[in-house]
């Protein structure tokens, strides 16, 4: 996979975006624990902003991006959490794209 000039290997994508579904995942537990998840949640949307390149044309990129954006103003924390693994099912189904190609 080429971008910005330099080649990545596909494994390599998929081991960041599975370090990335864990930092999502992370934001569950900071929450219930009145940690500052929102600055674990503004690291994770940084990170996957620079993968625009890479996934900007598939809409379960945009989809990610507007879950994640949308948790910053929910106040329930059922819909957060389920919202949360939304986010993980659909990062999920971005790096099967990559397996597949």
């Amino acid at each position: 996979m080429k971008y910005y000039n330099e080649e990545f290997v596909n494994s390599l994508v998929i081991k960041d975006m599975r370090r990335l579904v864990n930092q999502i995942f992370k934001l569950l537990p900071m929450r219930e624990n009145q940690e500052d998840w929102k600055k674990q949640l503004n690291i994770v949307l940084i990170e996957l902003r620079g993968l625009h390149a890479m996934f900007g044309d598939q809409l379960n990129f945009l989809i990610l991006i507007s879950i994640l954006e949308g948790l910053r103003d929910e106040e329930d924390f059922m819909v957060y959490r389920v919202a949360i693994f939304n986010a993980i099912s659909t990062m999920t189904e971005l790096v099967n794209s990559l397996n597949a190609h």
